[in-house]
């Protein structure tokens, strides 16, 4: 491993997250072996598991939150639909939403305080492109922006929890555009 301390923190963080998108990294060992160092110099970095799945998930959130933003800037909003449920499936398939998962069935107070703002954070994301999304068309939300970020990222995250689990992409694709009706129905038309 290389000598430089910011290389080696990185090449720790991407093997414990190339271990949870395939599944695994439950131990220190797992990504210490994944990651072709010392068992030490995880620890040295880290600290403990807690600290390093937080390291993890900080690290996925800040991606994702990029990923999902850039998708909703499309030059109209079903296009915007259209990026985002690709993103969706891309997800699923890049082991994402089984990291995530893995994430957030960690119950160890450092993980989940880390997982929790990410969780908040991300849709807050949703909500702040959906807001401009339906500025776009004319509309304002009828709920607080908070409860519509909550709402589409549960969809987010139960769709790709269902793709993940062995559902086709396909049989759910009409449901996703089914959510975003259920979003224009929380809608009015802004007041000119």
């Amino acid at each position: 491993m290389a000598k430089d301390p910011e290389r080696a923190r990185t090449t720790i963080l991407d093997a414990a997250d190339r271990l949870l998108r395939r599944g695994g990294g439950g131990t220190v060992d797992e990504v210490a072996r994944e990651a072709r160092c010392a068992k030490g110099l995880v620890h040295y970095h880290f600290k403990t598991k807690a600290g390093l799945l937080a390291a993890v998930a900080t690290r996925l959130g800040e991606r994702r939150r990029t990923r999902w933003t850039e998708a909703f800037q499309a030059p109209n909003p079903d296009a915007a639909i259209k990026r985002s449920w690709a993103l969706l499936v891309a997800e699923t398939r890049d082991g994402t939403i089984r990291a995530w998962t893995a994430l957030l069935a960690q119950r160890e107070g450092v993980t989940d305080r880390a997982v929790s703002l990410e969780l908040s954070s991300f849709s807050t994301a949703i909500a702040d492109a959906a807001d401009r999304l339906l500025k776009e068309l004319g509309l304002a939300p009828t709920v607080p922006s908070e409860e519509l970020g909550l709402l589409l990222a549960g969809v987010v995250h139960g769709m790709g929890l269902q793709i993940e689990s062995g559902m086709e992409p396909q049989r759910l694709q009409g449901a996703y555009a089914a959510a975003w009706l259920g979003v224009l129905s929380l809608t009015q038309p802004v007041a000119v």
